[in-house]
């Protein structure tokens, strides 16, 4: 596998761009605002490239833990009547601003046709402006153009097909100015395998020295300065024997980027002028239960339903953590760095790296299938799966296009008795034992399809779950899976999360994409 480099700046503009960064190394490498709260100690390493803000990305950090130092709700009385707001279909992520200096604050957003931006306030929401995307919807790549970055600048990147677009304020500094396109990239075709159609772009992640990260759905691994000026990429694995990318990438500060594909986990490594694969240089490759001939309805591609999470900083054991193909899923987690010297294989046959492998069934012993589409929640040594066993007997197609319109009337329907899913469970890494042991299970509960959070700052869970076909917003406690409260929202299908990342918001509410717009619960 060979790093490759593009550039569109002449050799004179790269050498002053260089000295200048080198002039200023010291203002790069310090934090440019304050370091967000950090209750528990658990707060991965600031990345100062992306806003500072409650929720600048997707799966909310670089790390991409989903869980939030911020204080969430506690109860349901103290929250709002649930509040909706049209903006367009499928929203996963809103990313969230740093208050304007007016102290105003906007989320981003990007669904199936749309980029728009909306108020975070604690009582109104209010859609500010919205811009139609330039490409048609692609059936067969749903999740092109879902997860998405906001950096320290207010830009919006939004992936496309062989495209990266990146998105701010026609007028700055202006929190209801209209969206401006500000800068586009059309991918070289020597770096995709394949089509733009083909070969998309699917996660994306800011590096801490401030290049976006990005994987496309056949396997190449780029990274892009933020002017879109400079390409460094990778190729891995095989795309001609199917080998593929269905989830985002995780990002830790030591320059790793972590791909799992359809076959393997990959530790790319980024040294700040090239991507390599070299062991030398920290990269690694694992194979683990990728699970091929297993097809049920929900998944989104073949092999692992999780964007990799990375598990421990500073002077912990650190890990990357998902959950594998096996039709009894497995959380799966692979030392991240160097592997402890006296570290045996958990079982002949089974790759080195991983540090732990255990069966997720909810507390259900009798589960024939139990699979995770969402990516796993992870604080601290804890980590939480839910389930996304639909039970339809619908058969799975080959045909991509078919396949996707399957997943999609399941989850549309997931809050039925027919399709909702139950079931929560979290495990812990028991670092002196080297064990990853189940702390919890609960089978009451139903989180359908969205991605889990958790408060640091309250020690409560939060999912958008069901009960009796409503949705509503459930509150467990972190350490033993106990229902605190649920929040009754609607049983309209508008308040679907559909996919999307449950998320703790300034003003200690909680907010959700859904299926046509977005639903927040406010604190009173």
């Amino acid at each position: 596998m060979t790093n490759h480099t593009q550039s569109r700046r002449s050799p004179l503009r790269t050498l002053l761009i260089r000295s200048a960064l080198t002039t200023c190394a010291a203002l790069v490498l310090t934090p440019a605002f304050a370091a967000p709260p950090n209750p528990d100690g658990n707060e991965p390493p600031q990345n100062t490239f992306l806003a500072d803000s409650a929720w600048p990305m997707s799966h909310r950090t670089s790390y991409v833990q989903g869980s939030s130092p911020l204080a969430g709700p506690t109860s349901a009385e103290e929250l709002q009547k649930a509040n909706y707001k049209a903006t367009n279909l499928l929203n996963i992520t809103l990313a969230m601003s740093e208050p304007y200096s007016n102290g105003d604050i906007v989320a981003w957003g990007s669904g199936a046709t749309h980029v728009y931006k909306i108020s975070v306030d604690k009582d109104r929401t209010d859609v500010i402006d919205k811009v139609r995307k330039t490409e048609a919807i692609n059936l067969a790549n749903g999740t092109t153009g879902a997860y998405t970055v906001l950096d320290k600048d207010n830009n919006f990147y939004v992936p496309g097909q062989g495209k990266l677009y990146a998105y701010g304020d026609a007028v700055a500094d202006t929190a209801d100015s209209d969206i401006a396109l500000l800068r586009s990239l059309d991918i070289p075709a020597n770096i995709l395998r394949g089509s733009n159609a083909e070969d998309p772009i699917v996660g994306i992640n800011m590096t801490y020295d401030g290049y976006l990260a990005i994987a496309t759905k056949r396997g190449t691994v780029a990274t892009i300065s933020r002017d879109f000026e400079e390409i460094h990429y990778i190729q891995l694995g095989d795309a001609e024997e199917g080998e593929e990318v269905s989830n985002s990438i995780a990002v830790d500060e030591d320059g790793g980027i972590y791909v799992v594909t359809s076959e393997q986990m990959y530790r790319v490594q980024w040294t700040g002028t090239e991507l390599t694969m070299d062991e030398s240089a920290g990269a690694w490759q694992s194979t683990y239960e990728n699970g091929a001939d297993v097809q049920v309805p929900g998944r989104l591609g073949s092999g692992s339903g999780s964007t990799p999470s990375l598990m421990g900083a500073r002077d912990q054991d650190k890990f990357v953590v998902i959950t594998d193909g096996q039709q009894i899923t497995n959380l799966v987690l692979f030392w991240r760095n160097e592997i402890p010297a006296d570290w045996e294989p958990i079982a002949p046959g089974k790759s080195r790296r991983i540090a732990a492998e255990v069966p997720v069934n909810y507390g259900d012993e009798s589960r024939e299938i139990a699979m995770s589409e969402q990516s796993v929640l992870v604080r601290g040594y804890g980590a939480v799966v839910v389930s996304n066993d639909y039970g339809s007997d619908i058969a799975q197609s080959s045909n991509s296009v078919i396949s996707n319109i399957i997943n999609a009337f399941v989850v549309f329907f997931s809050n039925t008795p027919k399709y909702a899913p139950y079931g929560v469970e979290k495990f812990q890494w028991n670092p002196d034992a080297r064990t990853l042991d189940v702390a919890w299970s609960n089978t009451d509960i139903s989180c359908p399809n969205g991605i889990p959070t958790m408060s640091a700052e309250t020690n409560l869970f939060y999912c958008i779950g069901q009960r009796d076909r409503r949705w509503n917003v459930e509150g467990l406690d972190w350490d033993t899976g106990e229902s605190i409260f649920h929040k009754p929202m609607s049983t309209w299908f508008f308040y679907n999360s559909f996919y999307a990342a449950t998320q703790v918001g300034p003003f200690g509410g909680i907010w959700t994409g859904t299926l046509s717009g977005i639903a927040k619960v406010s604190q009173q």
